[in-house]
């Protein structure tokens, strides 16, 4: 078998300005998904050169399975001392939970300050991401390299320091729960996990998901479809019309919540299972993945 030569690309052969070029492709359904993958995190844009005082932030975007803000600063150059600065003043000002700095070189006194800042900062995730272009024969690939990023798990162990026995169960149950949808190849998305009870999926729309609860006083599991979007009353009132038929496909009865108070909507699948049980996990795990799928199959084509 004959193996083709790689060769690397300048970012500016593709992109020749920064502002003109690269940030709208970072920001275009293409570039947002492949930083998503990346990141392991569902990224919706909200606006590009953002206000922020006398800058202006490249990109602005939610991560739609914990409706977070990220903002990515991106050059076409090696990074420099100035993105570093805005990037700290974004934060404070937009509220961001997540910074990207996608640079062409990540210069290394710029990475020890990313290691720094994550091992230090208790609020606030910060990525440094080389971004490539590979050319093989006359194609031309993207590919990014995260050279700094958190350590989710020791940030959060840091960060709790005064969480409770039960903080630290739903921390190590929503980790071995990654785990599992990643080693079994599950169509979940995986995200940081957290000391809280609950885990949201996209099922691709930013104001209808999934969540995924474990209650430990009641002992039980559920997975629900929330519903927030404008209209929600009328998507939940109609797919309510279904309700009989759905039950029957679901083999079981949901909980339909209409919530007249609120603007969201709820309807509930509920398993009894005891996750307070480490060795009921497998069995949790299990019952989410097939829950997610009827939700899937079931719900989303009525939408």
């Amino acid at each position: 078998m004959k193996l083709e030569k790689l060769d690397h690309v300048r970012l500016r052969e593709q992109w020749p300005d920064e502002s003109k070029d690269f940030t709208p492709w970072i920001a275009s359904n293409e570039g947002l998904e492949l930083l998503g993958k990346k990141l392991e995190m569902e990224l919706e844009l909200c606006d590009t050169e953002v206000s922020v005082g006398n800058y202006r932030a490249d990109i602005v975007a939610k991560d739609t399975s914990n409706d977070q803000y990220v903002v990515v600063e991106n050059q076409l150059s090696p990074t420099d001392h100035d993105h570093i600065g805005k990037l700290f003043t974004y934060a404070a000002s937009l509220g961001a939970t997540t910074l990207v700095w996608i640079a062409e070189t990540m210069r290394e006194e710029h990475r020890k300050a990313i290691d720094w800042f994550n091992e230090t900062s208790t609020g606030v995730n910060f990525f440094g991401i080389e971004f490539e272009l590979l050319r093989i024969r006359d194609s031309i690939a993207p590919y990014l390299n995260i050279v700094s990023k958190p350590n989710e798990w020791s940030r959060t162990v840091r960060a709790g320091r005064h969480m409770t026995t039960m903080d630290f169960l739903k921390l190590e149950f929503w980790t071995a729960f990654n785990e599992y949808i990643k080693s079994d190849g599950i169509r979940i998305n995986q995200t940081k996990p957290t000391a809280k009870h609950w885990h949201n999926i996209s099922i691709g729309n930013a104001n209808i998901h999934l969540v995924l609860r474990l209650r430990t006083v009641q002992k039980d599991l559920s997975c629900e479809m929330y519903i927030a979007t404008e209209n929600a009353k009328e998507v939940f009132n109609n797919l309510n019309t279904h309700m009989e038929e759905i039950n029957s496909k679901f083999g079981c009865k949901l909980d339909w919540m209409p919530l007249p108070k609120r603007k969201a909507s709820r309807i509930v699948k509920r398993g009894t299972i005891d996750p307070n049980d480490k060795e009921n996990w497998p069995d949790c795990f299990k019952w989410y993945s097939e829950s997610v799928t009827q939700f899937r199959e079931i719900m989303v084509p009525l939408l």
